[in-house]
């Protein structure tokens, strides 16, 4: 069976984090390559297997003329699994003119165009296209569900993973840094940290790995408040697991999330998390790490002093933590989706 993944780009995110660890396991099943529409990012350099190809567009990810440069590719395989918007509406699109087999990832509980309801018919046909449609969280699944209006059977809920090993060896010598890595993107919230590292204890400093367009607003805010002297902007970096397992506490702070891989792969590094009580992330965390309400950095900080100034409370998150992670590997990720591509083949 012939395989081809199609993303935007490789920039750091959860898609693309995940796209990187799962075509190799995908691999020993399928012959199986890579489409990017969009060479930018370094998160490739994670992806060093020879029988995982990958190819570039050399186009920008919202440039309608990639919907003609996609027609050759969507003839070419069994399955095509496309990832992110706007590489989702150019597929559906170009499959029009072919008989490809599309699949899809939701990714997150949110965007903005749900915001829009002009937008439900078209979403709604951009969907059709796809033959299933999988979401990485059972919250994920009900959120699509309601905006689509359907309870539409090719729906298939298939969990997220990292490679537990990976975090697991990284750990070493834990610093005096609280950590947060992640895009500086709508979804993600790193203002509200920001604004905890006025409460939190002295003793600790933050570490904001990503990039992304509110970077330089984050950078102005910290200015603002005093904060230069506490907070670190490392940018988009290969050594995440390192940096993890050097740390003393995980946040992964969000508006929204629809799974919350980030929070897993600091859980597997043996970081008591912290994490806002928002859907598909609270899924991952809650009964392990500790929740705050989204936007209340009064809380946040609370939960943080809480963990650096109880051993015991720290002790035992961090290994609550890591025994929650033990059910999200990337080696299950993998089966359910070539369960998945053998069950739709079999079905056309």
């Amino acid at each position: 069976m012939k395989v081809l993944h199609i993303i935007n780009d490789l920039k750091i995110g959860g898609a693309q984090q995940l796209v990187c660890a799962l075509l190799p396991l995908i691999a020993n099943e399928c012959e199986v390559e890579l489409l990017v529409i969009h060479r930018s990012g370094d998160v490739c350099s994670q992806l060093n297997d020879p029988r995982v190809k990958i190819h570039y567009l050399d186009c920008h990810p919202r440039n309608p003329l990639v919907v003609a440069k996609l027609l050759r590719w969507l003839k070419r395989y069994d399955v095509v699994h496309v990832h992110l918007f706007p590489s989702s509406y150019f597929c559906a699109i170009a499959s029009l003119f072919t008989r490809a087999t599309l699949v899809f990832t939701e990714h997150s509980t949110n965007n903005r165009r749900r915001e829009k309801n002009w937008l439900r018919p078209i979403e709604q046909f951009i969907y059709s296209r796809y033959k299933a449609i999988v979401t990485i969280s059972d919250q994920t699944r009900d959120a699509l569900s309601r905006w689509l209006q359907t309870d539409d059977k090719k729906l298939v809920t298939i969990e997220n993973g990292i490679c537990l090993e990976k975090y697991k060896q990284s750990e070493g010598n834990r610093e005096d840094y609280v950590i947060m890595v992640s895009r500086f993107e709508p979804a993600k919230d790193q203002e509200t940290l920001i604004r905890a590292m006025q409460y939190v204890t002295p003793a600790l400093t933050l570490q904001l790995v990503g990039d992304g367009a509110k970077l330089e607003a984050c950078r102005q805010l910290c200015t603002e408040l005093g904060l230069n002297h506490r907070i670190r902007f490392l940018g988009t970096r290969t050594d995440v697991p390192q940096l993890v397992g050097r740390a003393k506490i995980g946040v992964q702070s969000s508006h929204w999330e629809g799974f919350g891989l980030t929070a897993i792969e600091m859980m597997a590094g043996g970081l008591p998390v912290v994490a806002s009580r928002v859907e598909g992330l609270q899924q991952v965390v809650e009964g392990a790490g500790l929740l705050f309400d989204a936007g209340n950095e009064r809380q946040l900080a609370d939960c943080i002093n809480s963990l650096f100034a109880d051993r015991e409370q720290y002790t035992a998150t961090a290994e609550a933590c890591r025994q929650r992670a033990q059910r999200y590997s990337i080696k299950n990720t993998a089966h359910n989706y070539v369960k998945l591509y053998h069950s739709i083949c079999h079905k056309s």
